[in-house]
């Protein structure tokens, strides 16, 4: 295996190359093409998340755009945007989880306050503390929205420090 990257696998590295090649080529020889095929497609989950890793830990480093790009055998500016779509994706998971969470709270104020009301009605001679009840459930709607804004802030805030930084050293290994 020639490398075109300049770049260069260590002797071990090279050797549990070989020895996984090694494997899927007998898997295919002795009849077991599916072994071979299911191998694969974990090999490729698993080398996409660590060349992910890598890149990260690379331009976190020392390492420029141009080395990442080079050992992925991709340009500086397709590795840029393959470890942007990875921030960019962790960032939108924690927004939706986020978003969950926020609607599982209002549907708990939401029935926790119905339970209240249920038990009001039993006594119909506590209008005062049906009002109550009423003001506490719209406090806590406020107050769980204002909660979840202030977290949707911050993950902005996040969001746009860890885009400044990849800006900032894509635009420093430009020149």
């Amino acid at each position: 295996m020639t490398e075109t990257t300049g770049y260069e696998v260590s002797a071990e590295g090279q050797a549990k190359i070989e020895a996984v090649d090694g494997y899927l080529e007998r898997a295919i020889r002795d009849r077991r093409p599916i072994e071979a095929l299911i191998a694969t497609r974990r090999l490729g989950e698993i080398a996409n998340n660590r060349a992910k890793e890598a890149a990260r830990a690379a331009t976190e480093g020392s390492w420029s755009w141009t080395d990442v790009g080079r050992a992925l055998g991709v340009t500086k500016q397709a590795a840029h945007e393959k470890l942007r779509a990875r921030v960019h994706g962790k960032i939108e998971g924690k927004l939706s989880k986020l978003e969950r969470a926020e609607k599982v709270g209002h549907a708990k104020i939401a029935g926790r306050a119905n339970r209240g009301r249920e038990k009001l009605d039993r006594h119909p001679h506590v209008e005062s503390a049906r009002h109550r009840l009423d003001e506490w459930e719209r406090r806590q709607h406020e107050k769980l929205g204002r909660d979840v804004q202030k977290a949707r802030e911050q993950l902005g805030r996040a969001e746009q420090a860890v885009q400044d930084k990849l800006d900032k050293k894509g635009s420093a290994h430009r020149t």
